[in-house]
């Protein structure tokens, strides 16, 4: 039986990373928590919230009383969150995940657990080293949404329409795993996803509510892509992998894939050089 690429990935990157700082130790302490109660802006406008995690297990959902309420866990000292506000703008941030100055002894613990305003729009953050992720991102205003991640496993859903047009959708990883729900519900006109070697399901369940672009760039990698019932998509394969699996009714025209409806259309162009490719198309 084969192992999904992103596992076999991870293990070969622990592995050097391992051998490469085996003379840097950080100390565990006992766990810490931080309770977060931001308050919701005076101005009623869009209001920015960046996180930048170092790595460990971050959850976010939705109905916040607040615009950011919830807790940090952590157990290594230099991982202290830190917080940064003005006006409109609230910043949690750790050390950067990308500046590693040593591997923690013992059991590690470093655990966001986040809820977020669905009262106001939203530019939101997020940055982070090799981390467990579940973002629920239903119900919130989002008009900007950038993720930039390490080696990750990462669960991402919209269960219902963004209230607001997400001008800007950018998804950023390494390699990992990564699984993109009611991405129809995102209401996003531009969407660019890189990626590197890993196991992806993009899921664009939901209604259109104006044409949309997504531009994805991807590592020796499967890809699965999910059209719902009544979705108009173009599908461009403009990468060397061949091996495309379809299911479901598509029209194949010089590479570009096509299913046969009506009404806005959803163009995706991607690019991956190796791997597989499944294209479903729900009917």
């Amino acid at each position: 039986m084969k192992k999904p690429i992103f596992a076999v990935v991870v293990a070969l990157l622990f592995a050097t990373l391992a051998c490469s700082l085996q003379n840097i130790q950080l100390e565990t302490i006992d766990p810490q928590i931080v309770f977060i109660n931001e308050p919701i802006p005076q101005k009623d406008q869009v209001t920015e919230l960046v996180f930048k995690m170092t790595g460990g297990k971050f959850l976010i959902t939705p109905d916040a009383e607040g615009l950011v309420n919830g807790t940090i866990k952590y157990n290594v000292e230099p991982w202290e969150p830190e917080f940064i506000r003005r006006d409109n703008y609230f910043e949690i941030r750790q050390v950067n995940p990308f500046r590693i100055t040593g591997i923690p002894l013992g059991d590690v613990e470093n655990i966001w657990e986040l809820r977020l305003s669905t009262v106001l729009p939203l530019n939101l953050t997020i940055e982070g080293g090799a981390s467990e992720n579940s973002f629920d991102l239903t119900g919130l205003g989002l008009t900007r949404l950038k993720i930039t991640q390490g080696a990750s496993d990462t669960t991402l859903r919209f269960d219902a329409p963004n209230p607001e047009i997400l001008e800007d959708f950018t998804f950023t990883t390494g390699a990992s795993s990564a699984k993109l729900f009611g991405l129809g519900y995102a209401n996003f006109r531009q969407m660019t996803m890189s990626c590197g070697a890993g196991d992806y399901t993009l899921d664009f369940a939901g209604v259109l509510n104006q044409d949309a672009v997504v531009d994805i760039k991807a590592g020796v990698s499967n890809m699965t892509i999910i059209i719902p019932v009544g979705m108009k998509a173009v599908i461009n394969n403009q990468g060397t992998v061949s091996n495309v699996n379809t299911q479901g009714t598509w029209l194949l025209t010089n590479q570009t894939y096509t299913t046969l409806n009506d009404g806005y259309t959803l163009t995706i162009n991607l690019d991956m050089s190796v791997g597989n490719i499944t294209l479903i198309h729900e009917e």
